[in-house]
């Protein structure tokens, strides 16, 4: 086994530099990036509650478009919210008008007084705020994977991902790719340290 010395600087781009490409209304390059990191969180935030794909993906697009505009015009201040704040709440109220749009559409079973059941199972901003917490957090955790695929080698990683991740014994895992058992150990504890000591500087980042 062997794996290469953990990079000292993150491939990925600081929030703070995409934010201030994005004051550059035609810089493509940056917008791009900016849609690359979040509009796949806020897809499966919308598709957790509720969203069919095409809703959610048009609730994420306009959720970042909404934000971009609204940086444009001076109107966040990060003195005020941290970005994935402001990311909330913007997705929070496209999902909200996503789910009414749907609503709007569908036959809805009427309950007693002629009410339909529509605002009942609509999330509490609780319930909304906590899944969009997990789901960044997932965001980036997925990121630091990113950054350790950058530092280990393809069979370091191959053990890793079977024996932490896909359930495969140590055994196994050793005999697949023609290592010790003791080796895969290693590698899990190796990848496990580096992934624990990115979580939070990337969050600073991301």
């Amino acid at each position: 086994m062997s794996d290469r010395p953990a990079s000292t600087t993150f491939n990925t781009v600081t929030n703070t530099k995409l934010l201030e490409g994005l004051r550059q209304a035609g810089n493509r390059t940056v917008w791009q990036s900016f849609v690359e990191r979040y509009r796949p969180m806020i897809e499966r935030y919308a598709g957790r509650l509720g969203l069919r794909d095409a809703d959610a993906q048009d609730a994420a697009q306009q959720t970042l478009i909404t934000f971009c505009d609204a940086y444009q015009q001076g109107k966040y201040d990060r003195g005020r919210g941290r970005l994935r704040e402001w990311l909330f709440g913007i997705a929070r109220n496209q999902i909200r008008n996503a789910m009414k749009r749907r609503a709007k559409q569908e036959v809805q079973v009427a309950e007693e007084g002629g009410q339909t059941d529509f605002f009942a199972r609509l999330p509490d901003d609780n319930e909304m705020e906590q899944l969009w917490d997990r789901q960044w957090r997932e965001a980036v955790l997925r990121q630091c994977l990113a950054e350790v695929r950058r530092e280990f080698d393809a069979k370091s990683l191959a053990a890793f991902e079977l024996f932490a991740w896909q359930g495969w014994t140590a055994q196994q895992v050793a005999e697949h790719l023609n290592m010790t058992a003791n080796a895969v150990f290693i590698v899990k504890h190796r990848v496990m340290k580096r992934i624990g000591a990115l979580v939070p500087q990337m969050e600073d980042v991301w």
